[in-house]
């Protein structure tokens, strides 16, 4: 168990990390993504559910 904790933390020394702006920028981009993605499928939902209504009525 302590080999593999070693192997981790160095595996960790060779890891190349993101700058903090780089790490800002995809930060910025999943969340826009995530916020265009969940209005799409809302309007989806909806439209789905009006004809669906429209359909039952």
């Amino acid at each position: 168990m302590l080999k593999y904790f070693r192997n981790v933390a160095t595996e960790m020394k060779n890891v190349t990390w993101l700058s903090q702006e780089q790490t800002s920028k995809e930060t910025v981009t999943v969340i826009a993504v995530s916020v265009i993605f969940a209005l799409f499928l809302g309007g989806v939902d909806w439209l789905l559910q009006s004809g669906f209504n429209f359909i039952i009525n």
